[in-house]
């Protein structure tokens, strides 16, 4: 079935100006030169040391940028944006009171989304990150009730949502732990995070090398349990040995940092049974269990 929703956690910011494009280039992990107009990226700014901070999508409006972030973090993207800046001929202004961002998908794998609703104004695209998460919407606020009208589709909550993209293994801001998260750790370069050909990004040379030499000891695995997921932060364990974290839960469901190593005993947290999922998405890598990993189509 079919399901739409706006998502109110998320904002819209506009950086333009005559160096917008070299600005972000140098900036961000994927390829901004090469994104045309009325399309969009899903991309990553990294701390130097190669660690995640922010991610977003990046659409090419004509001679500007728009971009749809977690409402959260903006303040603090923008700060570190504004910090880059120096004396690049930049703007960058907050968008959230005039634009609208929105979500349509399809939680059966064997119905094809409706075609692609038309709007008067705004964008509709494809999620870059998986075509299972359906269509984007980013839409000025008098626009997004009419083009979502035009999306066949049941009506759903934020919430459906998140548990929607928990289940496929996709992180979201929440999900992330800034500054301590390699965005590889992630899968976040299978989500089509990260250009390697492009050239310099802040944290290239620990991204690249990392890339080169293919050692992912940890993988942000989605977790699952017979009654409630414990909270963020608690500690999964294997035995008497730590095996993760849990970084985010809603319902049985959630987002835990686990070592490969450890996939092939049985985990818990406090005495609660823990099991892990392994996305369809996310190629198996030498550590993990293939018995122990379920072969469910998260």
């Amino acid at each position: 079935m079919a399901h739409k929703c706006l998502l109110p956690e998320r904002t819209v910011f506009a950086i333009s100006g005559p160096d917008a494009t070299d600005f972000l280039q140098n900036l961000l992990t994927n390829n901004v030169e090469a994104l045309e107009d009325g399309h969009a990226q899903y991309t990553l700014l990294l701390t130097p040391q190669g660690k995640y901070l922010f991610d977003f999508f990046l659409l090419k409006d004509g001679m500007r940028f728009l971009v749809d972030c977690d409402a959260d973090a903006a303040p603090q993207l923008l700060r570190r944006l504004a910090f880059y800046k120096l004396r690049a001929k930049v703007d960058l202004t907050l968008l959230g009171d005039e634009w609208s961002v929105a979500a349509g998908w399809s939680d059966d794998d064997n119905q094809s989304l409706p075609a692609r609703p038309d709007t008067r104004e705004g964008f509709i695209f494809a999620d870059p990150r998986l075509p299972a998460l359906g269509y984007r919407f980013l839409l000025p606020e008098s626009d997004a009730v009419p083009a979502l009208s035009a999306f066949t589709g049941e009506d759903a909550t934020p919430a459906d949502y998140d548990l929607f993209r928990l289940q496929l293994g996709v992180p979201a801001a929440a999900d992330l732990h800034s500054e301590r998260t390699f965005p590889m750790e992630a899968g976040l370069d299978l989500l089509h995070a990260i250009d390697f050909h492009k050239g310099c990004f802040v944290g290239q040379e620990v991204t690249s090398r990392t890339y080169r030499q293919g050692k992912i000891r940890k993988r942000l695995l989605p977790v699952r349990t017979a009654g409630k997921m414990p909270p963020a932060g608690k500690i999964i364990m294997a035995g008497d040995r730590q095996a993760g974290e849990i970084h985010s839960a809603r319902g049985a469901q959630g987002l835990a940092l686990l070592r490969l190593d450890r996939l092939n005993q049985p985990l818990d947290v406090d005495g609660t049974d823990i099991d892990y999922l392994w996305p369809h998405w996310l190629p198996m890598l030498e550590g993990a269990d293939d018995d122990n990993a379920s072969d469910e189509n998260t």
